[in-house]
């Protein structure tokens, strides 16, 4: 479960960056003549040890992601030390375990003042014909929710668990087969008002080497999920969804690669209560390389979920986002960046009793954000960026008795961020 404390710091945001500038400027006196890169990588016996650090300051507008007059502005500074562990070698088998830690103050409200803990693990190991790739990642969380998972201005502490593994077998030069698992895990602190959900999905597919340049693919998945409240009350149905997808990936042309799979998903409940949901499901992830130096990369996946909030209640989510890459100047360490992205979920039919009147909770939201961000990147081992982005959400309930009863509030906030990211 997510954690229940918070820290109380007296330290201020702008004697946290004193305090790691002074020891940033004590090692550069020191080692004056010797590039600081050579001590963010050690190896011993085959395995490197990576030390990071990621400092950031957000200016946010509007820091609950709230309405009218529970906007608040606020300066947030996140101070994340941590380490990589690697072994084995870039583009050979290799498995890597990365630990981070965040440490984030405000300005202004101090209260709210959290911590996070962040763990990565990733392998990738072929031996002849077979090959392993995969990834667990687990954090514990505390932030501020926005969207349809608003909780009106309190941190929700929660954990989240992903792990994703492929294995795939060279069954001819052209052709392969390969067998997919994954499970995810969101588990909130008790007390809030969402549902835990729980996720275990399987996926068998084939490629085929149709070109040189790309191979085309066929994919079959079985999945299930659950709900647990956080509030009294008691556990809602699992829902059973399966389905397949055909597609390719690849190269499709001299400047056009990535992936497109087009398929169709159905997903029911187990009590038979829930309204079931069919729907086409589809995802691409496509880059033009506009030029030398530009590229643009558009995304976009449609699915079905369990809603954050209501056993029996489906949602159907559209995502999509378009990131455009302009390198600037000689050596491409200046990176100019736009980006944008739509989300737009409907939410089935469900009701509930209040007041002894019916209530359908059948609703629509919407999330917009874009934003543009200058990124410099003198050493491999050194990231600088300035971002601004701005975001707006917006909810409509076919009933809207439904909205005075849950009180999840449409909104816009803008943020602007400054990142130093240290370490390979």
């Amino acid at each position: 479960m997510g954690r229940k404390k918070r820290i109380r710091s007296g330290v201020r945001p702008t004697d946290l960056f004193a305090l790691v500038g002074m020891g940033l400027g004590v090692c550069t006196q020191t080692q004056a003549a010797v590039n600081p890169g050579d001590y963010l990588s050690y190896s011993w016996k085959g395995l490197a040890i990576q030390p990071q650090l990621d400092l950031a300051t957000v200016f946010t507008d509007n820091l609950f992601l709230a309405r009218g007059d529970l906007r608040t502005a606020d300066l947030i500074s996140t101070f994340s030390p941590g380490i990589r562990l690697q072994y084995g070698l870039d583009g050979a088998n290799q498995i890597s375990l990365d630990f981070m830690h965040d440490e984030s103050v405000l300005l202004d409200r101090s209260e709210f003042n959290n911590r996070q803990e962040r763990l990565d693990f990733r392998i990738r190991y072929q031996v002849g014909p077979l090959r392993l790739d995969g990834r667990s990642r687990l954090e514990y969380l505390s932030s501020f929710l926005g969207g349809s998972a608003n909780q009106l201005g309190r941190l929700v502490n929660r954990r989240n668990w992903n792990d994703g593994y492929t294995l795939t077998y060279d069954w001819t030069s052209k052709t392969d087969i390969y067998l997919r698992g994954t499970h995810q895990d969101l588990d909130f602190d008790r007390g809030v008002a969402l549902l835990d959900v729980s996720n275990i999905e399987g996926l068998l597919g084939a490629s085929y080497q149709w070109t040189e340049r790309f191979r085309v693919t066929a994919e079959g998945f079985f999945g299930q999920s659950s709900v647990a409240p956080n509030l009294p009350g008691p556990d809602g149905p699992k829902s059973i969804y399966y389905g397949g997808f055909v597609g390719a990936r690849g190269q499709f042309t001299s400047k056009l690669s990535g992936s497109g799979r087009v398929g169709y998903e159905q997903r029911d409940f187990s009590d038979g209560v829930g309204q079931a949901a069919s729907t086409p499901a589809l995802s691409f992830d496509l880059t033009y390389q506009i030029g030398p130096k530009t590229s643009a990369t558009l995304r976009y996946d449609r699915r079905s979920f369990p809603s954050p909030q209501f056993n029996n209640q489906l949602m159907i989510a559209d995502a999509a986002s378009l990131q455009i890459n302009q390198f600037v100047g000689a050596g491409n360490r200046w990176m100019v960046r736009l980006q944008t992205r739509f989300d737009n979920s409907e939410l089935s039919g469900a009701t509930i009793a209040f007041g002894g009147q019916q209530i359908d909770l059948a609703r629509r939201d919407r999330t917009y954000s874009a934003g543009a961000s200058l990124l410099f990147q003198p050493q491999p081992w050194l990231v600088a960026a300035l971002a601004y982005d701005f975001e707006t959400f917006d909810i409509q309930f076919e009933d809207p008795r439904a909205g005075l009863l849950l009180n999840v509030p449409s909104y816009h906030v803008n943020r602007i961020t400054l990142t130093l990211n240290i370490g390979f």
